[in-house]
């Protein structure tokens, strides 16, 4: 096999291979002896069929199959041999397969950039510093009663803080976009349905429709390029909300009582239970005015009118909440300083990009945003600030890529032991969950990944200069801790699901197209092998 390379651009790569006549031929000479044994035609038995009766039936077919198949090996071959870190499907063109000649073909592709790392002692990384108060300890306990809401039909206008069931669509031009929206359920006010729509509920009465303005915002930054649509909802049911009184009964939900310690994950638990429809709030405590059913002063204190089983009840209620959000700001903080080491690297490299890698970006982009408006969305709509998003990620994972290859950072075993513990320990048989992690590639490398994340996290961190930021607790646990948009290069992929007989192949973890990797699918270790090199 000859090989010869030429460089078009910058990052692209010409690449001509001829695979030698002889080896060629060989291999159809060989594909039409074993067809020749299995083919059956009219007038011979089956394993009968003279040779050249077969290559005169079959020849051109057979030829062009092995052809193929030759051009994919060869390439990968080459790939290696010249160790080019290829990045994408390449595009080929064969250029001669005729008999007698050597197999010719082009292949052009691109190649990973050289990253000139910069010294990690001249980054900054912020990190946000918070405590949590008395204030936002009362702000969870309205947010945990929020979520107990019970709600009762009313016959009345629908108001904001009601909860609405609605059949809605959007047209643009009088065609619908989409499909049309079925049952949507909704508390108005809570940043749960679009704006347009949330205004427009209010006043509805049930049984009735109406149609308000719909404005699609395809390009932050060309205000011509937004479609105006015109949306109709029918209102189907309103419902009040009514909230618990703290009381025995409300802390007994959460096993907060007399004989029982208070529970680990039942606050947790109802948090993430907020989805059902019962408020707008989402996993972060809904801050507002707090609730005044024997809270007890800033301190902590009961009141002198409490009783006192009440008050007791009160306390260690509150202790119990704030344990659980101290585990979530120590989590939040580290997710934030995390984003934050991935803005300073992206920030402080500066390249040109793979165009696949981007376009590969996009796509992920294109697709997210149609799930969300539920419409179609082409490509040339995202606009410039997602393009520039897309590309802030891209430069991330190739900056990590670098970093984790030059100084050889490997996945701990104990630390990825510790992780599995982690996750297994949230349910009810953590053994179960533990094997079935271990026995899954997929999952297993998701939690190596996020492992491998975590040390390339420490690795910055012992190096660069580290700002605290003050922050408050609600703006560390909803992420506005630090004011600029974080960039975030997710090698770890989504959490670890319960395993069930429904658990579907996770998200895209999104590092990206291996280099040299042309296999479909999820490769065993790719993403792996793609970070460290190997």
């Amino acid at each position: 096999m000859q090989v010869s390379v030429e460089t078009t651009g910058s990052l692209t790569r010409k690449m001509t291979i001829a695979v030698a006549s002889a080896e060629f031929e060989a291999q159809i000479a060989n594909r039409l002896k074993s067809t020749a044994a299995k083919v059956s035609l009219p007038g011979f038995r089956r394993g009968k069929v003279p040779l050249r009766e077969v290559e005169r039936r079959f020849g051109a077919t057979v030829r062009n199959e092995v052809a193929s198949e030759v051009v994919q090996s060869s390439l990968e071959d080459a790939v290696r041999q010249e160790e080019i870190p290829m990045v994408g499907t390449p595009s080929v063109e064969v250029v001669n397969v005729d008999a007698g000649a050597d197999l010719t073909f082009t292949a052009t592709f691109e190649v990973l950039p050289d990253i000139d790392l910069v010294d990690l002692t001249t980054l900054k990384v912020r990190k946000p510093v918070a405590e949590i108060g008395e204030s936002d300890i009362d702000d969870m306990v309205e947010s945990l009663r929020k979520q107990r809401t019970v709600w009762n039909a009313v016959e009345r206008p629908a108001a904001v803080e009601d909860r609405v069931v609605v059949d809605y669509s959007i047209k643009v031009d009088g065609e619908i976009q989409g499909e049309p929206n079925t049952d949507f359920t909704f508390v108005v006010g809570g940043s749960q349905a679009p704006a347009e729509l949330d205004a427009a509920v209010v006043g509805m009465s049930t049984g009735e429709s109406r149609a308000f303005p719909f404005a699609i915002q395809r390009d932050s930054t060309e205000a011509s390029h937004n479609a105006e649509g015109i949306g109709e909802v029918a209102l189907k049911s309103v419902e009040a909300p009514s909230l618990p009184a703290l009381d025995e009964t409300f802390f007994e939900a959460f096993g907060v009582t007399d004989e029982a310690p208070p529970s680990d994950d039942a606050i947790a638990d109802d948090r993430a239970s907020s989805d059902d429809g019962a408020t707008g709030d989402s996993a972060a405590p809904s801050i507002g005015s707090a609730p005044t059913d024997n809270l007890g002063d800033d301190t902590g204190e009961p009141s002198a009118g409490d009783q006192e089983g009440p008050t007791a009840a009160m306390q260690r209620f509150r202790v119990n909440v704030r344990e659980r959000m101290n585990a979530e700001l120590e989590a939040a903080t580290r997710n934030e300083t995390r984003r934050q080491v991935m803005v300073s690297l992206a920030s402080a490299h500066g390249f040109e990009l793979p165009r696949v890698l981007v376009e590969q970006e996009l796509e992920q982009e294109r697709q997210r945003m149609a799930q969300l408006i539920g419409m179609p969305v082409q490509l040339a709509d995202l606009g410039e600030p997602i393009r520039q998003r897309a590309e802030d990620r891209v430069r991330t994972r190739l900056v990590v890529r670098e970093i984790v290859q030059r100084e050889g950072l490997v996945a701990e075993d104990a630390r990825i032991r510790a992780r599995i513990d982690e996750i297994a320990a949230a349910y009810e048989q953590p053994d179960d969950v533990r094997n079935w992690i271990f026995g899954d590639e997929d999952q297993l490398q998701r939690v190596e990944l996020g492992v491998l994340e975590d040390q390339l996290v420490d690795h910055v961190l012992s190096h660069a200069d580290v700002e605290p930021v003050p922050a408050s607790y609600k703006d560390v646990v909803t992420g506005h801790s630090i004011p600029e948009p974080a960039v975030q290069a997710p090698l770890a992929g989504p959490a670890v699901s319960k395993p069930t007989s429904e658990t579907q192949e996770g998200d895209e973890i999104g590092t990206g197209e291996g280099a040299g990797d042309q296999s479909k699918g999820t490769a065993r270790g790719r993403l792996r092998r793609w970070l460290t090199g190997r």
